[in-house]
């Protein structure tokens, strides 16, 4: 049995390797929307009839939030994930709100990011490499996070909460696999000539 601090380390290189992968997919996303707009530069993921990521930039999707383009929530999102992955390596405690707080968060970019997912595969019709590297990396994050953050009592005092956290942890796989499996069904769906 791991000792409640080498959990919280193991938690917390484990946020900020995760935090960091995207950050640099969400830097690499921004950089050539920014490329495309100012330059009309094909972006770097463009690499065939399927997966363009030009095309899901210009989509009205992709500025949901002010009319900003959805990558700029994802560095800043990501940051603070990274971020509280570093201060969890270094010891720190956070108030249960602030745990709180940040699993709602996680949720909602999660909802949000399947909504993406959906709305790719099926109104635009493209396919975006970067934005798969973060609906991977988020959905990987997410489901591995909320029963972790119940068992070590960071959302509740309740016994029966941390309780449920330790039995449903080590299947963390699940939602993750059913997630996964529902994105490649879509995609072989709408994009049958990718697994030609």
């Amino acid at each position: 049995m791991l000792l409640p601090q080498t959990r919280s380390l193991l938690m917390g290189w484990f946020m900020a390797i995760i935090g960091l992968g995207s950050f640099v997919a969400s830097f690499a996303l921004a950089r050539d929307g920014y490329l495309l707009a100012a330059e009309g530069k094909t972006p770097s993921c463009d690499i065939n009839p399927f997966f363009s990521c030009g095309n899901v930039m210009e989509a009205w999707q992709a500025r949901i939030l002010f009319d900003a383009p959805n990558q700029l929530m994802g560095i800043a999102g990501w940051a603070v994930v990274a971020t509280i992955g570093v201060a969890l390596i270094q010891g720190a405690g956070f108030q249960r709100w602030f745990w709180r707080v940040a699993t709602l968060g996680m949720l909602g970019a999660w909802l949000f990011l399947m909504w993406l997912f959906q709305q790719a595969v099926f109104v635009i019709g493209f396919l975006c490499l970067y934005c798969m590297v973060v609906w991977t990396t988020h959905t990987i994050l997410f489901w591995i996070f909320l029963p972790w953050a119940a068992r070590e009592g960071l959302l509740s005092s309740s016994p029966r909460l941390q309780q449920l956290g330790q039995r449903l942890l080590p299947y963390s796989w699940v939602p993750i696999v059913l997630t996964f499996a529902t994105i490649t069904l879509a995609i072989y769906v709408q994009f049958p000539l990718l697994f030609a």
